[in-house]
């Protein structure tokens, strides 16, 4: 009988009430790496840390009637299908489990390799190749997901629009390959600095980089963007160009208060006044923080609900 087990060109194996074997044939003893008489009155549980509980549930199932489980399993570092089926006596009553196991490995290794392949080019579509940092497309589609979120819990949203300072000239001096390992550098510093749930700091092209903050209002994201100025000047990456010695950031601060609806406008709006604000930084010599000077309910017709805070804080380093 064993031996008529054994030419089945399948795992099966047979388990008692107890949750021992009472008999697998060759290919099923196999897959443990090791013979069918060695398995013989083993505890499910020894091969397997997810083996014991499914048999008892199994059991239960059967009790109550169903007539077969199917699922996929991990065994000995492979991939199955598991097919469970009820061993009933004369009495119909459930004495123990039958078991057939199909090696799913090769296919399930081929989609694992396919979900890492998909994985990779969906982190390169939306992250930035240079310094790994979302990239514009990323942060548009962020900010417009905060945008909602914030307009349906009433909360505040600001961005910081920040530049390298003088970086064409930096380039210039040093070259480009410092030049690339500088934005690296002050990527991982910015990003560093951000670490609530929702915040997000990217690369919005070239040297500038933008920050959403999330149930931050004003006076917070102005503080936020100091610490992100004394932050990048404490790198001390030398810069022969810069009246202050070494690579400084402008930073340009915009707030949406809380509002009960959302519009695209209203995130356009805010960027719009984050970019004026970082102008302003720019104009006032650069390594500051300016917040926008304008409110942004210039336009009451489209959005009565808008209301955008200056900055209460004067630029300065």
């Amino acid at each position: 009988m064993q031996r008529l087990y054994n030419s089945i060109p399948t795992a099966l194996g047979v388990i008692g009430r107890d949750g021992r074997y009472l008999t697998v044939n060759t290919m099923y003893a196999a897959i443990y790496g090791t013979f069918p008489d060695a398995m013989v009155g083993r505890v499910v549980g020894e091969l397997g840390s997810d083996a014991e509980p499914q048999w008892q549930g199994d059991l239960m199932r059967f009790d109550a009637g169903i007539g077969m489980i199917e699922r996929e399993v991990s065994r000995a570092g492979g991939y199955y299908i598991q097919a469970v089926q009820p061993m009933q006596n004369a009495a119909g009553q459930v004495v123990g489990l039958t078991l057939a196991l199909i090696d799913i490995t090769a296919r399930r290794q081929m989609e694992q390799a396919l979900e890492k392949v998909s994985r990779h080019w969906q982190f390169r579509a939306s992250h930035d190749h240079l310094t790994g940092l979302p990239n514009r497309r990323h942060i548009d589609q962020a900010l417009l997901a905060e945008s909602r979120r914030c307009a349906r819990a009433g909360a505040s949203l600001s961005v910081l629009m920040i530049d390298v300072d003088l970086f064409k000239k930096y380039n210039d001096h040093v070259g480009h390959q410092r030049g690339d390992a500088c934005l690296r550098a002050i990527a991982a510093q910015l990003q560093a600095m951000v670490r609530r749930q929702g915040d997000v700091v990217g690369r919005y092209g070239g040297e500038e980089f933008i920050a959403i903050l999330p149930n931050t209002a004003i006076g917070g994201a102005h503080g936020v963007a100091q610490d992100m100025l004394r932050a990048i000047q404490g790198l001390d990456i030398k810069h022969p160009a810069s009246p202050y010695g070494c690579v400084t950031l402008s930073i340009g601060v915009a707030s949406m208060n809380a509002a009960p609806m959302y519009s695209p406008g209203r995130v356009d709006e805010l960027l719009g006044n984050a970019d004026r604000a970082l102008y302003a930084a720019k104009a006032a010599g650069r390594n500051t923080a300016c917040g926008c000077p304008l409110p942004l309910a210039q336009s009451p017709r489209l959005w009565p609900d808008m209301a955008f805070a200056p900055c209460a804080l004067p630029c300065g380093q």
